[in-house]
C-alpha cells in the first residue's frame, strides 16, 4: 500500500497541499491552483475500495464486515501517516502529518524532537476546519488586546504575534438525554406600611418541577495542557459545519493528541449539562425566592464524537509565568487572562497623583 502523503499533492504539479481556510479548498503555493476535499482524494487515491477487492478475489463481502474492514485499513493509515513530535520542555505532545516539520511547542515555544507515529485509537472521527487564516486571527488578537491599558508593551509586539499558531485541539464531544427534577419551597413575599407599622407577608409554596432535556454537542476539550476554562470561553462551535476526519485538514497546522479520555470528561460533561437542567426549571418559576431546593439528575442516554476543533493558540512569558490566548478559529471569538504591568500601572497612578496635587495647588493659590 502507498503512503497516504501523496493525498497532499497537487493534481497539476505535484507539489503540496495546504488547506486554506479562506476559501475552504487546498490550495497550491506553487501553481496556484485550488482544489476541494473530493478532487484531492479523486487523483491521489492510491488503494482499491476495500469491498471491490474482496468481490474479485473471494466474491461479495457483507456490508457490515466491508465497513469494518474499510475502517481497519484507515486506522492503519492514519498511524502510517501521522507523527507525534515530544516536548522536552513541557511534556506536550504535537500530532502532525508525515510531511509537517513541527520547529517549535506551541505551549512553551521551545525546540520539540520527532518521537514516532501516533496509533490509530486517535485518529478523530470528525474534524471542523479553520474559519479565517493567520493574519486575521492576528488582526482580531491585536483588536481585543488593545484595548487594554495595562498590558506589558512585549504582549502585542511583532516578535509576540509571530508565534500565533493554528492548533487542531482534541474534544470530545457529546449528545444526551437527561432526566431532571427539582424540589423547592417557593416564596413571594409582600411588604407594606399601616400608620406607623411595617407589615411583611411571606406566603410559601411546594415546588415540583422535572422534565427531560436532550443535549446535542456538548464539548470538553481532552488535552491536560490547555485550560478547560479557557477552552470554554471561546465556545460555541457550529458542529454543522464539521466533516469527516481526513489527514489533509492538518496541513499547515498542527494537532494536539488527547491525553484525557471520555470517561475522564464525562463529570465535567454532566456538571454542565445538569447545572444547565437546574437553570431551565428554575426560569419555569415565578416566586421571588427558592428555599430548601433540592435537584435530582440521571444520564439516560449518552453517544460521543471524538473531533478536532479549530484554535489559533498562543502563549506569553511574562513574569515567570505563561499566559495563554486563544481564539476560536471558526467564530474569531478571543479569550485569555491578560497580565497587568506594574511599570504602567504605577506611571498612571503617579499621573494621576500629580494631577490631583496640581489641582489641589491651583485652587489654594486662587481661595487666597
Amino acid at each position: 500500500m502507498e503512503s497516504e502523503a501523496k493525498q497532499f499533492h497537487c493534481p497539476n504539479c505535484y507539489a503540496d497541499l495546504k488547506f486554506s481556510p479562506a476559501t475552504q479548498n487546498f490550495t497550491c503555493e506553487y501553481c496556484r491552483s485550488s482544489f476541494t476535499e473530493a478532487q484531492v482524494l479523486e487523483f491521489q487515491r492510491s488503494y482499491m475500495d476495500v469491498e471491490k477487492a474482496y468481490q474479485q478475489n473471494q466474491g461479495e463481502m457483507p456490508p457490515e464486515q466491508a465497513r469494518s474492514a474499510q475502517e481497519q485499513q484507515e486506522r492503519e493509515r492514519f498511524n502510517e501517516e501521522t507523527k507525534l513530535y515530544s516536548c522536552p520542555s513541557c511534556g506536550a505532545e504535537i500530532m502532525c502529518d508525515a510531511n509537517t516539520a513541527a520547529a517549535f511547542c506551541y505551549y512553551c515555544h521551545n525546540p520539540v524532537i520527532l518521537k514516532g507515529r501516533v496509533d490509530g485509537m486517535y485518529r478523530p472521527s470528525m474534524v471542523l476546519p479553520f474559519g479565517f487564516d493567520r493574519d486575521e486571527a492576528v488582526k482580531r488578537y491585536m483588536q481585543w488586546a488593545s484595548k487594554k491599558k495595562f498590558i506589558p508593551r512585549d504582549l502585542i509586539s511583532s516578535t509576540q504575534v509571530e508565534k500565533m499558531t493554528g492548533l487542531y485541539v482534541p474534544f470530545w464531544v457529546a449528545r444526551s438525554a437527561t432526566s431532571t427534577r427539582i424540589e423547592a419551597i417557593g416564596e413571594n413575599v409582600r411588604s407594606w406600611t399601616s400608620g406607623s407599622y411595617h407589615y411583611t407577608e411571606t406566603t410559601r409554596y411546594r415546588v415540583l418541577r422535572e422534565a427531560t432535556i436532550s443535549y446535542e454537542g456538548v464539548p470538553a476539550d481532552g488535552s491536560q495542557k490547555i485550560e478547560d476554562l479557557l477552552m470554554e470561553s471561546i465556545e460555541p462551535f457550529d458542529y454543522s459545519k464539521a466533516r469527516p476526519f481526513n489527514m489533509a485538514y492538518l496541513s499547515g497546522f498542527f494537532a494536539d493528541k488527547y491525553d484525557v479520555d471520555k470517561e475522564q470528561v464525562l463529570p465535567r460533561i454532566q456538571q454542565r449539562m445538569y447545572t444547565n437542567n437546574g437553570k431551565m426549571l428554575d426560569a419555569t418559576t415565578h416566586y421571588h425566592r427558592l428555599t430548601s431546593r433540592r435537584q435530582y439528575d440521571r444520564t439516560d442516554t449518552l453517544t460521543w464524537d471524538y473531533m478536532l476543533l479549530p484554535v489559533w493558540f498562543m502563549t506569553f512569558d511574562y513574569n515567570g509565568r505563561l499566559w495563554e490566548y486563544a481564539i476560536n478559529g471558526q467564530s474569531g471569538k478571543v479569550a485569555g487572562e491578560l497580565p497587568i504591568s506594574k511599570r504602567k500601572l504605577i506611571g498612571f497612578c503617579a499621573a494621576i497623583g500629580f494631577l490631583v496635587a496640581m489641582l489641589i495647588f491651583i485652587g489654594g493659590y486662587f481661595l487666597s
